[in-house]
Order: C-alpha cells, then sequence, then structure tokens
C-alpha cells in the first residue's frame, strides 16, 4: 500500500528573482533581433539559460518531495547553458584570429546541447509522480530509447519520401534532427501519460509543462530546414521554455500524484513495438528511403524485445512472489491468505465445511525435543493429513500449530467423517513416530467442524465458528470431546464467547499492556485465601494452603477451576504466581509477627516451575518479607514434575539450596510417581483427596494410603492429606500414621485476617469449626 507524501508548499519567488526572470525573457527575444552579432545573441542566451538553470536548482532544494524532478530538469537546463557558453568560447576564439577544429567543435556545442537535455528532462517528467509507478524503472529508459529511435526512423522516412527541404542534408544532419523531433514527440507524451496515470490532470504544472514542451517540438519541426537542430533562432525558443519551465515549477502544486498501473507501461512497449515494424514494413516497400529508417526501426524492435523480455521477467517474478505469498514456507500448503480467497471464491450455490485443526501438546514437543522436532511435527501433521482428504479438499496452515481444512460442498455428517478420518492418520502416523513426539504426553489433533449451506458464505464467520468448535474440543466442553472432533454449536459458542471475555479481563488484571486496551483492573480483585493444616491426633495449626479467589465485580466470587486453565493457557501464570506468593510470604510473615510462626505451602504449575524468572521471584519476596524460607512451602504436581524433569529437578535443588521446602502434591494420581522420591528434594508429600473420599468405603484404599504414609515416612518425608471433611476419616489418618491434615473439618479457606484471629481460639470437632480437631483420640497412640 503506498502512502501518498504530503503537499510540499509552494517556493516563494523573490520580486527580484522574477525581474530576473522578465529580464531573461526581454533577452531572449533580443538575441533575435536582425543583425545583432553572434557574440552579443550567444552571451544573452548564456544568460538566460543561466539563469533558468539557478531557479530550477533552487525549486529542487526548495521542493523535498519533487527534488528529482526538478533536479532532472534544471540538469537539462545545465547541459544548454554549458553548450551556450562553449558556442560563445567559440565565437571568441574565432574573433580573436584562433580559428581551427577546437572553434569549430565548440560552434556545434549549442547545437548538439538541446540533443543532450532531452535525455535529462524524460528522467525529470518520468520521476514527477514520487510514488512507485513502473514509469521510472530501468525498463522505461529502454522503452524511451526505443520510442525515439521508432520516431526518428518515421522523420527520416517522411524526409526522404516528401523530398523536402531537410533531404538535401547529411545523414548525420538528418539523424540529428530526426532524434531531436522524435525526443521532443516522446517529451511529450511522457508528460501527458505521467499526469494520467498519477492522477495529476488538475496539476496546472503538468499542461504547462506539456505546453512548453509542445511549443519547442513545433519550433523544431518549422525552424529546422534553417538547422538540423536549431541555431540562434530555435536556441533563443529553448532559452524561453526553459524559463517557462523555471516559473512552473516555482509556482503552487495542485495534486498528490496516486501510484500507476503496471498496464500503462506494458502497453507503451506494446505501441512501440507495433510502430516499429509498420516503419520496417513502409521501409521494405521503396528503395528510395535507404537503409537508415530500416536500422533505426530494427534497432527499436530490439529496444522494446529487450523490454518486453524485462517485463516477462518481472510477470514471473510476480507470480512467483504471489505464490510465495500465498504459501506456507515450512509445510509448502497455502497459507490463511490462500485458504481465505478460495473461501471467498467458492460457489454460492454449493455450501462448504471447513475444519480448523489444532495439534494438542504441541507447545510441550516444542520445549521438550526443540523447535527443529516441532517443525518436523508439523510436516508430519500436513502429509497424514494430505493423505486422507478428498480429491476436492484444500489444507491449509493459519498459523502456529493450526491447520484448516475446505470442503466444498460438504454437510455436516459428510464433514465429520472426513475429519475422524484426518485424525486418525494424523494420531498413527504420530504412533509411528514413537518417542520422538513423547505419544505418552498426549500429542494428538483437535477438529472443529463449520458448514455453510447453498447462499452467500462469509469467510471471515466461517473460521470464525470452526475455530469455536476446534476451541470446543480443546477445552472439553463439548459432547464430542472424547472424540477430539466437534461440530460448532451456537450454545457452546456462546459459552467460548463467555470464556474469552473472561479472558479480556484476566489479561487487563494481570497483563495491562497485552489487554487489548480495555484497561487496566483492580489486581486487588485476586484475594489470597488460606486453609489451615494441623497436626494428627493434636489438631494444632501448624501451616496453611494459599488459594486464590477472583472477586469479580460483574460475576462474583470465581474459584481457581473458572479462570486458572485460561491463565495457563494464555502465559498470565507467571504474573498470578506473583501476586499469590506475594501475598501470601507477607501473610505469614504477619502471623510469626503475631507470635505464630506457621509454614505457607503456595501452588506452583508447570509451567512457572520450568520459568527461569521464578529462581528470582522467590528470591525478591523473600528478601522484601524477611521471612524465613524454611517457612515457605512450594507444592509442586506430578504432571508439572514429568513436563520436563531436567529443567523441574534443577530448579527443585536451587530452592532447596535457598531453604525452601518442596512438596509432592496430588501425589498418586500421576504415572511414575515412585522415580521421583528417590532424585527430587521434597520434605512433603501430599496426598490426593481422590484417596481421602473413599478411605472409609474401600479397604484396597487403606491399604494404599498406609503403604504411601510408610514409605514416606521411610523417605524422611512429611505426609499431608487433603480432603479431610470429617471426623471418622480424622480418626482413621491416625490410625494409618499421618503427620497432618487439611480439610473442611478443619476450616474452610479465608483470608488472612480472619485466619490471622482463629489462630488463638480452639474450636469443636464440626465440620463447620474453623480451627481444631476433634477432642476424642484412639487408644494406644501418643502425640506426634
Amino acid at each position: 500500500m503506498h502512502v501518498r507524501p504530503p503537499a510540499t508548499p509552494a517556493p516563494v519567488v523573490p520580486r527580484a528573482l522574477a525581474a530576473v526572470l522578465l529580464a531573461g525573457a526581454l533577452a531572449a527575444a533580443g538575441a533575435l533581433a536582425p543583425g545583432l552579432d553572434a557574440r552579443a545573441a550567444g552571451a544573452l542566451l548564456f544568460v538566460v539559460q543561466g539563469t533558468a538553470w539557478a531557479q530550477l536548482r533552487r525549486t529542487a532544494l526548495l521542493r523535498p518531495a519533487e527534488r528529482h524532478v526538478w533536479g532532472w530538469i534544471a540538469g537539462g537546463a545545465g547541459v544548454l547553458a554549458a553548450g551556450a557558453l562553449l558556442g560563445l568560447t567559440g565565437d571568441l576564439l574565432s574573433a580573436a584570429g584562433a580559428a581551427g577544429p577546437l572553434a569549430t567543435w565548440l560552434d556545434l556545442a549549442p547545437r548538439l546541447s538541446a540533443l543532450a537535455a532531452v535525455p535529462f528532462l524524460y528522467q525529470g517528467l518520468v520521476r514527477w509522480n514520487p510514488l512507485r509507478t513502473y514509469t521510472s524503472d530501468s525498463g522505461d529508459w529502454v522503452n524511451g530509447m526505443s520510442a525515439v529511435l521508432t520516431l526518428s526512423a518515421v522523420g527520416v522516412l517522411a524526409v526522404r519520401w516528401s523530398g523536402s527541404a531537410q533531404a538535401a542534408w547529411s545523414l548525420p544532419q538528418l539523424l540529428a534532427w530526426a532524434g531531436l523531433l522524435g525526443g521532443l514527440v516522446v517529451l511529450v507524451g511522457t508528460a501527458v501519460t505521467v499526469a494520467v496515470i498519477g492522477g495529476l490532470q488538475r496539476d496546472l504544472r503538468t499542461w504547462a509543462v506539456t505546453a512548453v514542451l509542445v511549443a519547442l517540438t513545433a519550433a523544431v519541426l518549422l525552424l529546422g530546414s534553417r538547422d538540423p537542430v536549431g541555431g540562434t533562432p530555435l536556441q533563443a525558443v529553448w532559452a524561453l521554455a526553459l524559463l517557462a519551465l523555471a516559473v512552473t515549477g516555482a509556482s503552487a502544486p495542485g495534486v498528490v500524484p496516486v501510484p500507476a498501473r503496471a498496464e500503462v507501461p506494458t502497453a507503451g512497449a506494446i505501441a512501440v513495438l507495433f510502430a516499429a515494424i509498420v516503419v520496417l514494413v513502409l521501409a521494405g516497400l521503396t528503395t528510395s528511403s535507404g537503409v537508415t529508417p530500416t536500422v533505426l526501426a530494427g534497432l527499436a524492435v530490439l529496444g522494446v524485445a529487450l523490454r518486453v523480455g524485462h517485463l516477462v521477467h518481472e510477470t514471473a517474478l510476480l507470480a512467483e512472489s504471489r505464490h510465495q505469498a500465498l504459501t506456507d514456507d515450512l509445510t509448502g500448503v497455502p497459507n490463511r491468505r490462500a485458504l481465505v480467497q478460495r473461501l471467498e471464491d467458492l460457489d454460492a450455490r454449493e455450501g462448504a465445511a471447513l475444519l480448523v485443526a489444532d495439534v494438542d501438546r504441541f507447545k510441550e514437543v516444542n520445549d521438550r525435543w526443540g523447535h527443529e522436532r516441532g517443525d518436523e511435527l508439523l510436516r508430519l501433521v500436513v502429509a497424514a493429513a494430505g493423505e486422507a482428504l478428498p480429491r476436492r479438499g484444500l489444507l491449509a496452515r493459519l498459523g502456529g500449530d493450526e491447520f484448516a481444512v475446505l470442503l466444498p460442498g460438504l454437510d455436516d455428517a459428510a464433514a465429520v467423517a472426513v475429519a475422524r478420518r484426518v485424525r486418525e492418520a494424523v494420531l498413527a502416523r504420530v504412533a509411528v513416530a514413537g518417542a520422538r513426539y513423547d505419544v505418552a504426553s498426549g500429542v494428538g489433533l483437535s477438529v472443529g467442524v463449520a458448514t455453510a449451506g447453498p447462499g452467500p458464505l462469509d469467510a471471515d464467520d466461517l473460521l470464525r465458528r470452526a475455530d469455536a468448535a476446534m476451541y470446543s474440543v480443546k477445552t472439553r466442553s463439548g459432547p464430542s470431546a472424547a472424540t477430539g472432533v466437534e461440530v460448532f454449536d451456537r450454545a457452546v459458542d456462546e459459552r467460548l464467547r463467555d470464556r474469552a471475555a473472561l479472558l479480556a479481563d484476566l489479561r487487563a488484571l494481570l497483563d495491562p499492556a497485552g489487554s487489548g486496551g480495555r484497561g487496566a483492573r483492580d489486581v486487588g480483585e485476586l484475594v489470597v485465601v488460606h486453609q489451615p493444616q494441623v497436626t494428627v491426633p493434636d489438631g494444632v495449626v501448624v501451616g496453611a494452603e494459599a488459594l486464590v479467589r477472583w472477586r469479580h465485580p460483574e460475576r462474583g466470587t470465581l474459584p481457581p477451576p473458572a479462570f486458572l486453565d485460561l491463565v495457563e493457557e494464555h502465559g498470565l501464570m507467571d504474573a498470578l504466581t506473583r501476586v499469590v506468593l506475594t501475598t501470601a510470604v507477607r501473610d505469614a510473615a504477619g502471623w510469626s509477627v503475631e507470635g505464630r510462626p506457621l509454614r505457607v505451602s503456595v501452588n506452583l504449575s508447570a509451567s512457572t516451575l520450568a520459568s527461569p524468572a521464578l529462581l528470582d521471584l522467590v528470591d525478591e519476596v523473600l528478601a522484601a518479607s524477611g521471612f524465613d524460607p524454611s517457612r515457605l512451602v512450594l507444592e509442586v504436581t506430578e504432571t508439572a514434575l514429568m513436563a520436563d524433569p531436567g529443567v523441574a529437578l534443577a530448579v527443585a535443588h536451587a530452592l532447596t539450596a535457598r531453604g525452601v521446602q518442596l512438596s509432592i502434591d496430588d501425589y498418586g494420581t500421576g504415572y511414575s510417581s515412585l522415580a521421583y522420591l528417590t532424585d527430587l528434594p521434597a520434605a512433603e508429600l501430599k496426598l490426593d483427596r481422590a484417596f481421602t473420599t473413599r478411605l472409609l468405603s474401600e479397604p484396597r484404599t487403606t491399604q494404599v494410603v498406609h503403604a504411601t504414609v510408610e514409605l514416606a515416612h521411610r523417605l524422611g518425608l512429611r505426609v499431608v492429606v487433603e480432603g479431610t471433611e470429617d471426623a471418622a476419616t480424622f480418626d482413621r489418618l491416625y490410625v494409618l500414621g499421618a503427620d497432618e491434615s487439611q480439610g473442611w473439618l478443619h476450616g474452610r479457606p479465608v483470608p488472612a485476617a480472619e485466619f490471622s484471629r482463629l489462630l488463638g481460639h480452639p474450636a469443636p470437632a464440626s465440620p463447620s469449626s474453623a480451627s481444631s480437631v476433634p477432642t476424642a483420640r484412639p487408644a494406644g497412640r501418643g502425640s506426634r
């Protein structure tokens, strides 16, 4: 997209310069006076042309947006002024009796300088439009030269056929006259073309320049019978023309130019080619015209051929560029732009189905195995999906690990069948790859399906609906989540829109800079509550687990399951961990000041455990609060440990080196817990509530808990059991040897101030009590 440059204010023409220009015009007219000495006429013309050159140079400096235009035109004026000066020097040498070859060549300078000025004027005109217009590239030089050669051939052919006075000239004289006339005609055509294709029809300066060039062309045609490129009369006309150009350049600009189309120079090249061929044909019809027109036309054809070759090359590059713009570099399939174009070009009468697929656990593959392995996985997905598609199916990569499949003419049922085939093909190929992508981590494909019936198709809306269906699978909220394929459902879409709004609020809360202009929310909406951890069987509060709640002003208080997955998925977990960890440590430091030094436990997610900023955050929080590191417990789940064991163990050892305790949270719900018990420097093992709720009803669960407690004690670990909600379960924990208990029996999670008030007051053994345990104890067991 081209951006129009701002219009440049018109240079102010000083009155003194205006007077000089007027005097120059009178001097140019005086050079034509009968009987005037050639040296005096030459001096007058030199002054006039020098004045015009000075004003044109000034215009180029005062108009930065058009400096190339008036700079080149000033160059043409400079060439003419130099020619006049050389001619004047030749006249002076002749008057001094120093006539010779040098004086003869100097006498030709004013005549030849007119020919030399044409290319400068041409370059100025094609640069009138400062935007890229295809009229000022290298190929246009060839086009212009071919046009001049063609017109020169026409001029020579006309002179030879008409038998005019020019027919008596020598061949160099005839070529000089025809070349100058052809060059001026090309200048006129260029000025008109630039005005039209640049949208400058209302710019009076372009038409003033065109009028000047037309007058010059007429002068060469009328005065050329006396001299091939004109003697003093034609030089005077050139001087007046330059003065007119100088005044034009100093006038106010009219219209800002616009970009032109590439078709214009192509049409010009074709026109020149056609004219050159016509000249060749006409020259061949008679022998009286000589070989010169044929040679000139042949050179013109050769030039146009070069131009056409250049255009073909540009077209090939444009086609390649267009192909690359519509193709994904990594996988070689069409990209999002190509998909949208295909959607817009579909026949509205047949309808279409669109699949949007996302690679599950792709980020984990990248993080664990590196981006090269991730790229390999994406190419594998493309290869497998492509084999499963019907003939008219179009596979495209939308970006990242998202793909789309366009299926013209299919309804929901047929599209779902294709989606399942594609998913099964990808899963089968991943299974063959085996450990290269860690199949156990759940690498797979989630596919959303949306269809549009016959009628006008909204590409953006179809993409959005298929994308919403895919996210329904990713969030496991749709009825077909287990199969990995989901058809768009408006109710599900409403839920996803609601989640998108919730995500926007989260970003405004935790990442104001990335909230999309929604502004920052009050971080005080995030409230940290504490649930007590008590000893078994004494019921003494020795610690608290910090839990986060979101007091949303419109939605009410939201528990962690309502938003933590969004926090994790969208990279906001580090910011949330900072809030919770800072608040929890500050609260616990306050309890220590009150004489109740308790442990405080804070949960870490998998992404936070692998974050390089975690250690710095822990150091910062401990230093700011003065809290004893040994009373800070960071809880990590088995899933977090398994995501990247090497990084997890390195971070764990770095934390324990600082005196911080580690706890294995949700123990027993992972895949390979025992493998980490020997390597992880943990101080605590938290038994998941999945065991606690079945402790009284399932003997096998009781045996598992008992064995786990014994194993943990042999390894020197403290055992905390979650989910204790009644006295009978608490008594059973005492029998099984658990160290500590946590659950609603001992108290619900409450804010720090309320938790502090409850610390000093024992409560009865009721599920509604705040901080104590039952008074009855099984016999035969001492306090721990």
